[in-house]
């Protein structure tokens, strides 16, 4: 039976592999980032004093297993791993399915990465420590896939309230991890203490298995006694509950679909102080179904936590930080408003029958998925001006910003009518594959972000050459006549090809 499953994933990992060129992509890129991150960490381990190295290793193993724990979150597998809900109708057992499901999270691109980097770490701490790390490191690995096959299961939650909380708790933690990474790769390689962090992480199910070893090496045997203790059970507990998700997910497959009651449904849709007309009732649907869309909530939520995180760091460390947040925000905020009709996909028919006009759909669709990060980045602006010790080169930075943030939401109409793409059903985890790893996609990602700057950049330059009035009035000016034209081709092309813009997202992927 485990043959037969590993068989079936690996005619679907390469189907998936092969026709997705985007997937290979974004696997080559964590390939490179992976191995980045291993040689830094293994050029600070070797910095330290010999003493310490074995700590050093087990802080780098602690870092090494958050950091795929996060890839799991965040960017879960596009290659079509066994899901036990597939499996209900068939004769099979929670006891036949494991087997198969655990050696195919390691026949995937994050799996074999961990692999990979596994083996060269065993290699680097046997070399700088002990041979006692050939023990060790092959149960770090279990304990690494194990935890992030528990982890994706915990943060796709189970019925529509406990999947809202925890998605938004789940975008909290893994921003906060990110900003943690950033924060220790910014002591330097000399300076990060792995020694320090190796000690702390090794009491989790982490680093517990690097512990005992480290624990050994200094003749700590309780430690060692205590982490080998925190390392069985994280073993033997993981198991048992995985293998209860299987059996339930086998024995009740839609229970991951089901629906909370939440108290009674408010009357109409409609926004206070709105008046009753369809470019309204669009707008005001719109905003009202971002808390319960979780392809949404995520970024809603991780954007004033980046937002925060560069307030603070701008205030305490330097100036430059507040003035790279405005700038940074405003050429991402488009990214909630460039797939309109994507994230409407197969209900878009809707548009095609309301007899709605294609401007006011249009415009409607656009300003509720730009509200948010409009909002957001005028607080920012605010914010930014009143921490700044040049509280006056913070106000022309913060009108740039709005010039930046007029051209991105051009973009952003461009993108959604030009470039429309299919999204993953409403009720995806907010960090699961949205797009099925298209290409459009990934120029809707990036698009603002490269091109968002260029109708604002006159502006920018006359103001820093000293023309500060009109610099600033050109990089209001310019921006608004390119969202104007903008507007203007987006209109253009849904009232003669919406059509076309359905048929391209009338259906869902994954």
């Amino acid at each position: 039976m485990t043959g037969l499953l590993l068989r079936l994933h690996r005619t679907l990992w390469r189907r998936s592999m092969k026709e997705n060129t985007a997937a290979t992509i974004m696997s080559v890129l964590i390939v490179l980032y992976a191995l980045i991150g291993l040689v830094s960490l293994t050029l600070s381990v070797w910095l330290l004093a010999p003493e310490d190295r074995a700590w050093g290793v087990a802080g780098m193993v602690g870092l090494g297993a958050l950091a795929y724990v996060a890839v799991a979150v965040i960017i879960p597998s596009g290659e079509s791993q066994l899901n036990a809900a597939d499996f209900a109708t068939l004769p099979v057992t929670a006891r036949d399915l494991q087997p198969a499901m655990a050696w195919s999270t390691l026949l995937t691109t994050r799996g074999v990465i961990a692999a990979l980097s596994t083996a060269i770490a065993t290699g680097v701490a046997v070399w700088l420590s002990s041979w006692w790390w050939i023990l060790a490191m092959p149960v770090a690995l279990v304990m690494t896939l194990l935890s992030g096959e528990l982890a994706r299961m915990l943060s796709s939650g189970s019925g529509r309230v406990s999947s809202e909380r925890m998605n938004i708790l789940s975008g909290v933690l893994v921003i906060a991890m990110i900003f943690g990474f950033n924060l220790l790769m910014s002591f330097g390689l000399e300076n990060i203490p792995l020694d320090r962090i190796g000690r702390l992480l090794a009491w989790t199910p982490a680093a517990a298995p690097a512990g005992v070893v480290a624990a050994l090496l200094d003749a700590h045997w309780l430690t060692a006694l205590a982490q080998l203790a925190v390392t069985v059970a994280t073993v033997v507990l993981g198991a048992w509950w995985w293998r209860t998700v299987i059996t339930r997910r086998l024995t009740a497959p839609q229970d991951s679909v089901t629906r909370e009651e939440v108290g009674e449904r408010p009357e109409g849709i409609l926004l206070a102080g709105l008046p009753y007309t369809p470019g309204a009732m669009i707008y005001s649907r719109g905003l009202r179904y971002f808390r319960r869309d979780p392809r949404m909530v995520g970024a809603i939520a991780s954007f004033p936590i980046i937002a925060l995180v560069l307030l603070v760091q701008g205030a305490l460390v330097d100036d430059t930080t507040l003035y790279l947040g405005m700038v940074v925000l405003a050429l991402i905020s488009g990214s909630l408003a460039s797939n309109d009709f994507g994230y409407d996909g197969p209900a878009g028919w809707t548009h095609l029958v309301s007899g709605v006009p294609a401007r006011t759909l249009l415009v409607a669709r656009h300003l509720a998925q730009l509200t948010p990060m409009v909002v957001l980045v005028l607080l920012v602006d605010v914010a930014a001006v009143l921490l700044a010790d040049d509280s006056g080169r913070a106000a022309l930075v913060a009108v740039i910003s709005l010039g930046l943030l007029i051209s991105v939401a051009g973009i952003a109409l461009l993108l959604s009518t030009h470039n429309p793409f299919p999204t993953a059903k409403p009720g995806t985890s907010p960090w699961a594959d949205k797009s099925g790893f298209s290409g459009a996609a990934f120029v809707a990602a990036f698009a603002s972000l490269l091109l968002g700057w260029i109708p604002a950049a006159p502006g920018a330059a006359l103001a820093a050459a000293g023309w500060v009035v009109p610099g600033l009035l050109l990089a209001l000016a310019l921006p608004a006549a390119f969202y104007w034209l903008c507007l203007r081709l987006a209109e253009k092309r849904v009232e003669t090809r919406l059509p076309e813009i359905y048929d391209r997202v009338s259906r869902w992927v994954n």
